[in-house]
C-alpha cells in the first residue's frame, strides 16, 4: 500500500516539475505579440490559506478583450492602479508577461 503512495508522490512531483519547467520554455521563447485590446476586468483574487499564520501572496490580475481571445495577467501591485476598466489601447506582451500597455 505504501509503495503506491511513494509511486503516485514521485509522479505528482515530476508533472509538477514539468509544468514549470514548460511554463518557463513557453515565456522564454515566445514571439512578442501586438495587440489591440481593451481592459474588461481586473481583480485581486481571494488567496485563503490552510495553514493558519503562513505567508500570504499577494496576486493582481488584469483581464484584456482583443478581437479574437481574453488574455489574462498577473502583474505587480504597483502597476495593478494603473490599468483601468474600459481603457483601450495597444497591448504588447510576450508569453504570460505584459511588456507594454498604450
Amino acid at each position: 500500500m505504501s509503495n503506491i503512495f511513494n509511486v503516485i508522490a514521485i509522479v505528482l512531483f515530476f508533472l509538477c516539475w514539468i509544468l514549470i519547467i514548460k511554463k518557463f520554455v513557453f515565456n522564454r521563447y515566445a514571439t512578442v505579440k501586438t495587440v489591440k485590446a481593451k481592459i474588461v476586468d481586473k481583480y485581486k483574487p481571494d488567496i485563503v490559506s490552510k495553514y493558519p499564520g503562513t505567508y500570504k501572496e499577494e496576486c493582481y490580475i488584469v483581464v484584456f478583450k482583443t478581437k479574437n481571445k481574453k488574455l489574462s495577467f498577473n502583474v505587480s501591485e504597483f502597476s495593478y492602479g494603473n490599468y483601468k476598466i474600459n481603457e483601450k489601447g495597444i497591448l504588447k506582451y510576450k508569453g504570460s508577461k505584459i511588456i507594454s500597455f498604450q
